[in-house]
């Protein structure tokens, strides 16, 4: 910015690069902010992963605020991106994918869901049967600590979430939903964590294949 002194009077509006004005008396000269119209390669492959991580986020936000309580001033949505985006690429068409064995939907102290595992008895079924081993030991872990499991459609993305339905010492959850019924469970993977029942706080990500 630059303040100048003109025998013409005032100078206002715009020349190329510059805009002018008059600010307390004085004349202003002001330059123009470029716009950045880059669209590389490398670029476009970053948003169409961030693309897909916030399409996720809209389908996941109801468990993820569950799971990512905010820490530090960051979201859910924030720590939902920042911990899944190294775990996503793109291809050259820059369709992005994401590897949802490795897809973190929780994070915390809360000691997580041991033994975790996930069935489904045969295609034509609607119920996933989620199972775990109670670990209550009173401190990280507490008998009372709710239970959420999500099961993800990897080939549509559909997402089948009980977030209420079991505590940790109940050893297992079922999930039902008429859009699994014939689906394979090679095309369904399963997530698990417990949380404080006040919702102060969560355990990491458990991440099983159906089987």
């Amino acid at each position: 910015m630059a303040r100048i002194r003109s025998i013409l009077g005032d100078i206002e509006g715009s020349a190329g690069q510059l805009t002018f004005s008059k600010q307390n008396g004085q004349n202003i000269m002001r330059q123009k902010v470029g716009s950045n119209s880059s669209n590389t390669p490398a670029q476009q492959n970053t948003r169409s992963r961030f693309k897909l991580l916030a399409d996720l986020y809209k389908k996941l936000a109801p468990v993820l605020t569950l799971g990512l309580k905010p820490v530090n001033g960051q979201s859910a949505y924030n720590r939902f991106l920042g911990q899944n985006f190294a775990v996503t690429e793109a291809d050259a068409q820059n369709v992005a994918s994401i590897d949802y064995l490795q897809m973190l939907i929780s994070a915390g102290a809360v000691e997580p869901l041991e033994d975790f595992a996930a069935t489904k008895a045969q295609a034509a079924s609607d119920t996933v049967s989620a199972s775990w081993t109670d670990n209550s030991n009173g401190a990280g872990a507490l008998a009372a600590d709710t239970v959420t499991v999500v099961v993800i459609n990897k080939q549509t993305g559909l997402v089948v979430a009980d977030a209420e339905g079991a505590v940790r010492s109940d050893g297992s959850l079922d999930v039902s939903n008429a859009r699994l019924a014939g689906v394979a469970a090679a095309n369904l993977v399963a997530y698990g964590f417990a949380r404080r029942f006040d919702g102060s706080d969560a355990s990491a990500t458990a991440i099983e294949q159906v089987a």
